[in-house]
């Protein structure tokens, strides 16, 4: 039992990280030592039940060559169901292990999201610039063709002028709503873009709190 001690040790200090509000981030070298601690666990739980299994099995012949068989029978078995249960509990240490290392991979995740969120927003900010743009220009294009053949089939009349003055206020009209159309969205991607700051900021805080927990 002497060998169980230090694997016990580790199943005790780690039931508190079970504990974490908000699980920290992982690095990969803290990622493959939890894991390779788990799987030292699981194999010393596997050795302690074959382990268990053979003496179990020698006493069920050697107890009868003795004087006091039952009180032989009783001992192996106690023996065998405290080995078992030290090996269960290693084997609990392990999957405790692993669960918090998928949940740390979800921290890491949530975080490398949060740290590019930023950039994705610029990101999205140019492209919708940039569209923005092109259809202006686009626009601007049209509108100027259809002036020009406009303006030649009025000009140099009286309809051409007054045409030409209803088009004036079209356009301004348009202009007018294409600029309130444009503020509005403005105003919409600097919303989403706070929204987007404020998630930010939240896991970054749910991360200072998790790596505050002692490991």
């Amino acid at each position: 039992m002497k060998r169980l001690l230090i694997p016990l040790f580790c199943l005790f200090a780690s039931a508190a990280w079970g504990q974490n509000p908000a699980p920290a981030t992982i690095t990969e070298a803290e990622r493959e030592q939890l894991l390779d601690r788990a799987k030292s666990l699981k194999a010393e739980a596997s050795r302690i039940k074959q382990e268990a299994e053979r003496k179990q099995a020698e006493a069920n012949t050697e107890c009868w060559k003795k004087t006091l068989v039952s009180g032989c029978q009783r001992d192996a078995r106690r023996e065998y169901l405290d080995s078992m249960a030290a090996a269960r509990k290693l084997d609990v240490d392990a999957k405790k292990i692993e669960r918090e290392v998928r949940e740390r991979d979800r921290a890491t995740k949530q975080a490398k999201q949060a740290a590019e969120a930023p950039q994705k927003q610029a990101e999205r900010e140019k492209k919708i610039a940039r569209e923005k743009e092109k259809a202006a220009e686009q626009q601007q294009q049209r509108e100027k063709k259809a002036a020009e053949k406009e303006q030649e089939a009025l000009k140099g009349s009286a309809r051409a002028r007054e045409s030409e003055r209803e088009r004036q206020e079209k356009l301004e009209a348009r202009r007018q709503k294409e600029e309130k159309a444009e503020r509005k969205a403005l105003e919409r991607e600097k919303k989403r873009k706070r929204l987007a700051e404020d998630r930010a900021r939240q896991l970054e805080k749910a991360q200072q709190q998790g790596q505050a927990v002692p490991q």
